[in-house]
C-alpha cells in the first residue's frame, strides 16, 4: 500500500553535493523554457538513479493537472494526461502541497493507466510551489521495486523549486508580451476626431503591469452624429478577464450599432454574458453624447460615478440609477440619466483602481478626483486624462488597473474638417454636425438647410461614383466669412458614369440649393466646391 517513509540510509557527502550541483547548474538558466524543462528531467532521472521524471501543472480553471513535460514517460505528455485535484498519486500532493512515497504501486490508489502499463513499482513525488501555492506536481519513477528515502524527496523537491522558477519567470515574460499585444489590439488603436470634442485615455496595468485585468474604455461614433463613450471593469485578471473584455466591447459595438439605447444595449449585454457563464462579471458606465441637443445619457452597471467639471469651474459627481453588476442575473433592469454636457464642459470615466487606496474611504477618492479634474481643467499641458493620472497616481504602483477616458465639449472654430468613411451610413451625422457647426457660426436656418442637404448629396456622390463597394474616405472642409460659406467635398477615388433610370441628378439638386458649384475631377479624386452667400452678406 501506498505510504510515507522515514529515512533509510544516505548517500556519501561526496555524492550528495554532486547530486545537487547537476540540478543547481546555472548554465540550466541560458536554455529556452522547454529545453530546460528536458534536461532538469534528465538529470534529476540520472541523479535519483530512476527509470521515469515527469512534471504536470495545475489548470486551476478547471481543477486538474496536466502532463506537461516528462523523461520515460513521453506518452503521458503525447496523450495530454490529466489527472483531478485530490485523486490519485499527483492529484493527491497537488491538493496536500505535501511530497509522497508509494513503495509497491501494485496496490496503490493511482489514476493514470500508463504508470501501470510502463510496468512501474516505486514513486516519489512533490508538490512545484510559486508564491506559497501550489502550481503542479513532480514526479519520478523506479521500473524495480526500491525505497525512496528522505534524502531523495530533498533533492527532488530541490529539483522542483529550480523548475518553478523557470516557469514563474517564463509566466512573467510571456504575461509582459501578453499584455504588450492586448494593449494593442483589446484598446482602441486611436481615439475618433471629432469636431468641437476632444478626447484623452490612459490604461495602465497594476503593479509591474505583467497581468493585464479586463479594464477598457471605447468611443463609438454612431452614423446618426451621436457619440457613446464607455469604461468598464472585468472582475478578475489575466487572460479569461482580457478575453471577457474583448467580448463585451464587440457585443456592445454590435448593439449600439444595431440602434438599441444605451439601457437596452446594456440589458442584452447582461443577458449574454449571463447565458456564456464561466463567471463572466463586469461593470459598465456608458455615457452618449448627443451634439445637436448639448446632452449626456447615462448608464451604470454598478460602476463608480463620473466627473463632470462644468464650464463655470464646478466638479459634480454623474450617478445614474444603479443596475447590478453585468453577467450576475438575468433579465436585469437598467435606467438612464439625462443631463445637460455644455459647451466648455469635461467628462472623466474611469475604473475604480484610480481612487481606491486601502487607507482611505471611497468618498475621500471620490474628493481627490474631483479636485483632481478641477485642477486639470485649469491648465492645458499634455492631455486631460495625463494631467489626472499625474495628479492621482504619479509614479507609485499601483493594486489595480487603471483605464481613465476623458471627453472635452470645445467651441467650433472659423472652419470645420471632417474626414469621414466612405458609406452612406456617415450622411446623417455628416448633416447634423454641419448644421451644428452653421449654426454655431450664426448662419440662418433657411441657408444651413440648403448648405447641409446640399453637402450630404455631394458626399454621397462621393460614396456611391468614387468609390463604390471599396473602402475609401471623403473629407469635408467648411468655412464661413461675412459674405459667404463654402463648404469642399473631396475624395480619392475614380468616379463612375451614373447609372440610368433617373440616378446622376445630384449636380442639379445641388446647383437649385446654392450659388455656385465648381467640379474638380482629376486622377488624384474628385473635389465638389460649394459656395452660397450669406442672406445680407452681398
Amino acid at each position: 500500500m501506498s505510504q510515507e517513509v522515514e529515512v533509510q540510509g544516505s548517500a556519501s557527502p561526496g555524492s550528495r553535493l554532486e547530486r545537487l550541483q547537476s540540478v543547481a547548474d546555472s548554465s540550466l538558466g541560458y536554455l529556452s523554457l522547454e529545453d530546460m524543462l528536458g534536461e532538469l528531467l534528465d538529470r534529476i532521472r540520472g541523479a535519483l538513479e530512476a527509470d521515469t521524471a515527469a512534471l504536470l501543472l495545475l489548470d486551476e480553471d478547471r481543477g486538474v493537472l496536466v502532463a506537461r513535460a516528462a523523461r520515460g514517460l513521453e506518452e503521458e505528455v503525447r496523450q495530454g494526461v490529466q489527472i483531478p485535484l485530490a485523486r490519485g498519486f499527483a492529484g493527491r500532493i497537488a491538493a496536500e502541497g505535501q511530497p509522497r512515497i508509494i513503495d509497491d504501486l501494485s496496490t496503490a490508489d493511482v489514476v493514470n493507466p500508463i504508470l501501470r502499463q510502463r510496468g512501474i513499482r516505486s514513486m516519489v513525488g512533490v508538490p512545484v510551489h510559486v508564491e506559497g501555492r501550489v502550481i503542479g506536481v513532480m514526479h519520478v519513477g523506479s521500473l524495480q521495486r526500491r525505497d525512496f528515502v528522505e534524502e531523495d524527496v530533498t533533492l527532488l523537491q530541490f529539483a522542483a523549486d529550480r523548475i518553478a522558477l523557470a516557469i514563474d519567470n517564463a509566466r512573467l515574460s510571456e504575461q509582459r508580451a501578453v499584455t504588450e499585444v492586448m494593449q494593442r489590439t483589446l484598446l482602441p488603436d486611436a481615439l475618433p476626431v471629432i469636431p468641437g470634442l476632444r478626447f484623452s485615455a490612459k490604461y495602465l496595468p497594476a503593479g509591474a503591469g505583467i497581468r493585464m485585468g479586463g479594464d477598457w474604455y471605447d468611443v463609438y461614433p454612431l452614423a446618426d452624429g451621436r457619440v457613446t463613450c464607455v469604461v468598464g471593469d472585468v472582475v478578475g485578471r489575466g487572460a479569461l478577464a482580457a478575453s471577457v473584455m474583448a467580448e463585451i466591447r464587440a457585443a456592445l459595438r454590435a448593439y449600439l450599432h444595431e440602434g438599441h439605447e444605451p439601457a437596452q444595449a446594456m440589458e442584452l449585454l447582461n443577458n449574454l454574458l449571463v447565458a456564456m457563464g464561466r463567471e463572466r462579471c463586469a461593470t459598465v458606465a456608458m455615457m452618449q453624447l448627443d451634439l445637436e441637443t448639448s446632452e449626456m445619457l447615462a448608464v451604470s452597471a454598478g460602476h463608480p460615478p463620473a466627473v463632470l467639471v462644468t464650464p463655470d469651474g464646478q466638479a459634480h459627481l454623474v450617478e445614474p440609477r444603479h443596475g447590478l453588476l453585468l453577467g450576475i442575473k438575468k433579465d436585469v433592469r437598467f435606467y438612464s440619466h439625462r443631463f445637460r454636457f455644455p459647451v466648455g464642459s469635461v467628462l472623466l470615466l474611469y475604473t475604480d483602481g484610480l481612487i481606491e487606496r486601502r487607507d482611505e474611504s471611497l468618498d475621500e477618492g471620490l474628493e481627490r478626483l474631483a479636485g483632481a479634474a478641477l485642477d486639470a481643467a485649469r491648465r492645458d499641458e499634455d492631455s486631460f486624462a495625463d494631467r489626472v493620472y499625474r495628479a492621482l497616481v504619479g509614479q507609485a504602483a499601483t493594486d489595480d488597473d487603471i483605464a481613465l477616458l476623458a471627453i472635452e465639449w470645445l467651441p467650433l472654430g472659423p472652419s470645420l474638417e471632417m474626414t469621414l468613411e466612405a458609406k452612406p451610413t456617415v450622411l446623417a451625422g455628416l448633416r447634423r454636425t454641419l448644421g451644428r457647426w452653421l449654426g454655431g457660426r450664426g448662419v440662418d436656418e433657411d441657408s444651413t438647410f440648403d448648405i447641409t442637404l446640399a453637402t450630404s448629396e455631394a458626399a454621397g456622390n462621393s460614396i456611391e461614383h468614387a468609390y463604390g463597394a471599396r473602402e475609401g474616405r471623403v473629407s469635408v472642409n467648411a468655412e464661413v466669412d461675412e459674405a459667404e460659406i463654402r463648404v469642399t467635398v473631396a475624395d480619392h477615388g475614380r468616379w463612375r458614369d451614373p447609372r440610368p433610370s433617373g440616378r446622376g441628378r445630384g449636380l442639379m439638386m445641388m446647383r437649385g440649393l446654392v450659388d455656385s458649384v465648381e467640379v474638380d475631377r482629376g486622377s488624384g479624386g474628385t473635389s465638389v466646391t460649394l459656395t452660397k452667400r450669406r442672406t445680407g452678406g452681398r
